[in-house]
C-alpha cells in the first residue's frame, strides 16, 4: 500500500493574506464601534408608540444579563466535559441523557414559569428531537464511543488544552455582547438620521456584512481552539502512554503555531469551508441522476450543465472541508493543501463513507442546543428575579430567552469544539498512523479497531495487517513521522530506513 501519511511542513506562515483582510476587517469593527456603537447606550426620548418600525433596547441590562448567562454556560458546558470525561465507556450514552434532561429541565420550568410561550414549546421540542436521535444511533454508539474516548483520553493527556478553550470561550462570549453593541449603534444612527440611507435597502446591507464579520470572527476563535488541541492530540498520538514530560512545551508549540504560523489558513478556512459545506448539502438537490434514457438536446444540455456545476461544488468540498483543519494542526499544511491531503488519506482507506458518519458532530450539536435553550431559561428567570427589563414591548420574555439562549449556544460551542477536533485528529492518525497506535496505546487501539468492526465490517483488515506485521518484524517498532527515521530491528541483523520498509508499513 502506499505512503499515506502526511509530512511536517517547514515552519511558514500559510495563506497570509487572509490574515491581513482579518486584521483590516476586525480594525473596521472597532472604527464602527467607536463612531456609532455609543449610539444603543443612549438612552432616547421616544416611546415605542412614537415609532412603529423601531424598538427601545436597554442595552446596559443586555449586557448584564449576557455576561451572567455566559459564566452559567461556561459552568454547565464544563460540568458537562467533566461529567463525559469520568465515564468514558459510556460517553455517547450520557451526553444523550444529559441532552434529554437538559431539554427536560428546559421544557418543564418554562411550563411553569411562562406557559403557552416560546420557551416550553421550543424545550418540548428539544426533548423529542433529542429522544428519537438516541433511538435511531443507539446501536451505532460503541464505534462513536471509542473514537470519543481515545480523543478525551488525549485531551487529558494534556489539560491545558481545556484552559485554551476557556479563554476562548470568554473571548466569544465578550466579542459576542461587542457586536450586538455594533449593530444596534449601526441601528439607531440610522434611525435617528446619523448614517444616511443613500439608497433604499442599505440598513440591511450593514446588517448583512456585519453577520458575515460576526460569523468570520467567530470561527476564527473556535478553529484556533480546534488546531491548537489536533496538534496536542498529534504529539500525543506518538509519546509512549503515560510520559506527560512534554506535554507543557507541546500545548505552547501547539498555541504558538496555531496564532502564527497557521493563522492565514485557519482566517481562510473559518470564512469559506461553511458555507463551502452548506452548497454541497444543496448541490444533492440538482446532482443529474446515473441514468440518461433520454436522446433529447435541452436534457442532454441540462445533464451536462449539472454535471459541471456538480463538479465544481464536489472539488471546492474537498479543498474546502472541515479535515482540512485537522491537517493543519497535524502537519502545517496550508488549508487547501490540507484539504487535498486528508481526501486522499481516506480514498486511499476505502474509509469515504466511514468518515461522512456525523454521530459525534451530531451528539455534540444536540446537547450543545440542549445546554443553549438551558441559557436562555437562565437568562429569563435572572430577568424576573432581578426586574430587568430589556424592552419597551410586551414579550421581554422573547428576548432575555434568545439573548441568553444564543450566548449559550456560541459559549458552549468553543468548548465542545475541542471533542469533535480530537475525534477527528484520532480518525486521520487511526488511519495514517495505526502501528504508532498500537504501539503507545494498545488498550485504546484494541478498543478502537473492535468498535469499527462491529459497525464497519471489513474496514480494518488492512490496518489489522499493518499491525501485526509491525509486530512480526520488531515489537519496537516506531514507524512515527515525527520519531526516528530509522528503528533497529535485532531479527533482521541490519538496519531498516524509511524507504526499505515492509509496504504494508505505510
Amino acid at each position: 500500500m502506499e505512503n499515506v501519511k502526511g509530512t511536517e511542513q517547514l515552519p511558514s506562515c500559510r495563506d497570509i493574506i487572509f490574515v491581513l483582510l482579518f486584521v483590516f476587517h476586525i480594525l473596521g469593527i472597532i472604527y464602527l464601534g467607536r463612531t456609532y456603537g455609543f449610539e444603543a447606550l443612549r438612552v432616547h426620548d421616544e416611546s415605542p408608540e412614537d415609532s412603529e418600525s423601531s424598538v427601545t433596547i436597554i442595552f446596559t441590562n443586555l449586557i448584564y444579563i449576557a455576561g451572567f448567562s455566559g459564566l452559567f454556560a461556561i459552568v454547565i458546558s464544563g460540568f458537562t466535559l467533566l461529567l463525559m470525561t469520568n465515564f468514558p465507556n459510556k460517553i455517547v450514552q450520557i451526553a444523550l441523557i444529559l441532552t434529554i434532561t437538559f431539554s427536560f429541565i428546559w421544557g418543564t420550568i418554562g411550563i411553569g414559569l411562562s406557559p403557552k410561550k416560546i420557551v416550553p414549546i421550543t424545550g418540548i421540542i428539544a426533548l423529542a428531537m433529542s429522544a428519537a436521535y438516541a433511538f435511531i444511533v443507539w446501536d451505532r454508539m460503541p464505534f462513536a464511543a471509542a473514537n470519543l474516548k481515545a480523543g478525551l483520553t488525549g485531551i487529558l493527556a494534556n489539560p491545558g488544552a481545556v484552559i485554551v478553550s476557556f479563554i476562548f470561550q470568554i473571548l466569544a462570549m465578550v466579542s459576542s455582547i461587542y457586536y450586538v453593541f455594533v449593530a444596534f449603534g449601526v441601528y439607531d444612527a440610522i434611525q435617528v438620521g446619523v448614517i444616511n440611507e443613500s439608497f433604499e435597502g442599505v440598513g440591511y446591507l450593514y446588517y448583512c456584512l456585519l453577520g458575515i464579520s460576526y460569523y468570520w470572527t467567530l470561527h476564527v476563535f473556535l478553529n484556533i481552539v480546534q488546531v491548537t488541541v489536533t496538534d496536542v492530540i498529534g504529539k500525543w498520538w506518538y509519546e509512549p502512554e503515560g510520559d506527560t514530560s512534554h506535554r507543557i512545551a507541546d500545548l505552547k508549540h501547539a498555541f504558538f503555531r496555531s496564532l502564527f504560523y497557521s493563522i492565514g489558513s485557519i482566517c481562510f478556512g473559518s470564512l469559506f469551508v461553511g458555507p463551502v459545506r452548506i452548497l454541497r448539502q444543496l448541490s444533492v438537490f440538482f446532482r443529474p441522476t446515473e441514468e440518461v434514457n433520454s436522446l433529447m438536446t435541452l436534457h442532454e444540455c441540462m445533464h451536462c450543465i449539472q454535471s459541471g456545476m456538480t463538479s465544481c461544488v464536489d472539488k471546492l468540498g474537498v479543498r474546502f472541508s472541515h479535515w482540512s483543519f485537522t491537517y493543519v494542526g497535524l502537519y502545517g499544511y496550508s488549508l487547501m493543501d490540507a484539504g487535498l491531503q486528508s481526501a486522499e488519506l481516506f480514498e486511499r482507506r476505502g474509509w469515504t463513507t466511514i468518515v461522512s458518519d456525523d454521530l459525534v458532530p451530531n451528539v455534540l450539536l444536540l446537547i450543545t442546543i440542549a445546554i443553549a435553550g438551558l441559557t436562555g431559561l437562565f437568562a429569563h428567570l435572572l430577568e424576573q428575579f432581578e426586574s430587568l427589563s430589556l424592552t419597551a414591548t410586551g414579550e421581554p420574555v422573547v428576548t432575555s430567552f434568545v439573548a441568553g439562549g444564543c450566548v449559550g449556544l456560541v459559549v458552549s460551542s468553543v468548548l465542545f469544539g475541542i471533542i469533535s477536533s480530537s475525534v477527528n485528529a484520532v480518525i486521520v492518525l487511526f488511519a495514517a498512523s495505526p502501528v504508532d497506535f498500537e504501539q503507545n496505546h494498545p488498550k485504546l487501539s484494541e478498543e478502537m479497531r473492535n468498535a469499527w468492526r462491529e459497525v464497519w465490517p471489513g474496514c480494518m483488515d488492512v490496518l489489522d495487517m499493518r499491525v501485526q506485521v509491525a509486530g512480526f518484524l520488531d515489537p519496537t517498532l516506531n514507524g512515527s513521522v515525527r520519531g526516528p527515521d530509522m528503528y533497529f530491528n535485532p531479527a533482521m541483523n541490519g538496519s531498516i530506513r524509511g524507504s526499505e520498509r515492509h509496504p504494508l508499513l505505510h
